[in-house]
């Protein structure tokens, strides 16, 4: 559950006020939570997504709203010593926990990933982002800032939570993300409305079809998308024409 960026302005840049503090707020015990909130799966959906990304050692890799830096360092330490991941979040509170943990390959920025006015074009292999797309209010621009990004061929894969489609998928959800998830989260952070945030935000994300619409008219090729965990997540990826 990464942090996304400023909006451009209104209900947009209210948002994003808002999910930049709760992720603030909440990032000393962000990781212990998500620990216990996927039983230690998470550790698993960042190998699908290494796996996904094609990495063998060398690449460079850019991971927006990084959080505090799993997949960052899962990243780190599938390029090897010759490789480069560029971790890139809104929120510093995140941001500062990441850092504690860091690899000689591994740097981190505070920064949009709609607008990520210091990143080169055609600069990485791959561009990820794990549980921060549902945060960001523009995901056109967060895909076109992708692509733009990738070299000729480079790949884009974006790892989100969904709402699953079967009838014991969709029975385990509600019952754990929408009312267990918020009840948990709130006693070990101190913080209930953040996690209360977690199924609102889902419920309010799109479709993973359409997600795959989106990043497809953002100039992405070969989009093509999986469930995993019964449907509880989703894997987007796509690739940069040559």
């Amino acid at each position: 559950m990464g942090a996304g960026p400023s909006g451009p302005g209104g209900v947009s840049a209210e948002r994003a006020r808002y999910v930049r503090e709760m992720f603030d707020r909440i990032s000393r015990r962000y990781e212990l939570l998500n620990l216990i909130m996927t039983a230690g799966m998470h550790r698993r959906w960042n190998s699908r997504v290494i796996e996904v990304a094609g990495l063998e050692g060398g690449e460079r890799v850019l991971d927006l709203a990084c959080g505090t830096g799993s997949l960052s360092r899962d990243l780190a330490r599938a390029v090897g010593p010759y490789g480069y991941v560029l971790g890139v979040d809104f929120s510093a509170g995140m941001l500062r926990l990441a850092r504690r943990r860091m690899y000689a390959n591994l740097e981190y920025r505070l920064g949009d990933a709609t607008d990520l006015k210091e990143v080169e074009s055609r600069s990485f292999d791959v561009a990820t982002i794990a549980y921060g797309a549902r945060n960001i209010p523009d995901l056109a621009a967060l895909f076109s800032e992708m692509r733009r990004c990738l070299k000729p061929g480079g790949r884009a894969v974006c790892l989100e939570i969904a709402r699953p489609e079967g009838v014991p998928a969709r029975a385990f959800y509600g019952v754990w993300f929408d009312r267990i998830v918020p009840l948990l989260g709130g006693m070990i952070s101190g913080d209930r409305e953040a996690y209360a945030y977690l199924p609102r935000s889902v419920k309010e994300f799109v479709a993973p079809a359409e997600l795959a619409g989106i990043m497809e008219r953002s100039g992405l090729r070969n989009v093509t998308w999986e469930r995993l965990a019964g449907g509880i997540i989703t894997l987007h990826s796509g690739t940069k024409p040559r």
